[in-house]
């Protein structure tokens, strides 16, 4: 145990360290944020607008309650993959192969990175969920309740197991900084789209929404919109058609079909598991094969 810790201690200090690798994790979430700030929200408020009325309240709480949840599963992954590139870049200088002929073992030291991952994507997103609990109540909503944070708490951290094994995964087959570099750049952007932040889902084409929903982050932010929503749509949209309140669901990506069928909460955290067990024993075969090379 001493030497996971002193060996997640030093991963931690290393991606702190480095302010270009901590700014890059978060450059898909500053970019969403940025997109929202600029225009998106005022749009997306127009819309709502348009089709409940000027008088109705909780507009805005309804775009940021819709808004921020996308933002933080964004950064489960992001966050994850940017701490996960210490791996690579200990086997690029050697230091990979030195920690090897050590007395430490190879699953010692795997563990060492997964633990770091996995604590500076939770202290992270625990701080962004945090604060847009606040940002919601300030545009308009009410807190959430004490069952609504432990179930949120619950998916971030399901969240962030996924991403941090589907980081190491990616990351043994990466042996360049750079390479793991444009990687990591080309899947922050695509998990925007993935999560329908950058655009909502509705708008992309069926065959599209069937792949992006079956992915475990569009799901866990999905799960995650409908804990902070749960109160505010039935201010907003009380007194309109279901069929409205329907359509918006499936549009905006807070409720999520694949090939016409509705995902329940539970059916998604079961895929979510999934994919943590799937990621877990693919990162057990892919180091197992490695090691053998050493």
């Amino acid at each position: 145990m001493k030497a996971i810790r002193a060996l997640t201690i030093r991963n931690l200090k290393l991606f702190y360290r480095d302010k270009a690798l901590v700014f890059f994790s978060f450059l898909s979430v500053i970019i969403i944020l940025g997109l929202y700030v600029l225009f998106l929200a005022d749009i997306n408020i127009a819309n709502i607008r348009a089709q409940v009325g000027d008088s109705i309240k909780g507009i805005d709480a309804l775009v940021y309650g819709w808004m921020l949840p996308g933002v933080i599963a964004v950064s489960t992954v992001t966050l994850s993959l940017g701490n996960m590139g210490r791996l690579v870049d200990d086997a690029k200088d050697e230091s990979l192969s030195d920690f090897m002929v050590s007395p430490i073992s190879r699953t010692q030291l795997i563990l060492s990175y997964v633990l770091s991952t996995i604590l500076i994507a939770l202290v992270i997103s625990l701080f962004m969920f945090v604060s847009s609990i606040f940002i919601v109540k300030l545009k308009g909503g009410s807190y959430l309740s004490l069952d609504q944070i432990l179930a949120a708490l619950g998916i971030i951290i399901l969240l962030i197991m996924s991403s941090t094994l589907m980081a190491l995964l990616l990351a043994s087959f990466i042996h360049s900084p750079n390479t793991y570099g444009v990687a990591n750049t080309m899947v922050g952007t695509f998990i925007g789209f993935v999560t329908g932040a950058y655009m909502p889902m509705g708008i992309m084409p069926k065959v599209i929404q069937n792949v992006f929903n079956s992915l475990p982050v569009s799901q866990g932010a999905s799960i995650l919109r409908q804990i902070f929503l749960r109160d505010i749509m039935t201010d907003v949209f009380k007194g309109a058609p279901e069929s409205v309140v329907l359509d918006y669901r499936y549009f905006q990506g807070i409720d999520l079909k694949i090939l016409g069928h509705i995902l329940s909460p539970t059916e998604m955290i079961i895929s979510i598991l999934v994919s943590i067990i799937l990621l877990f024993i693919l990162s057990v075969f892919r180091f197992r094969h490695l090691t053998k090379k050493v």
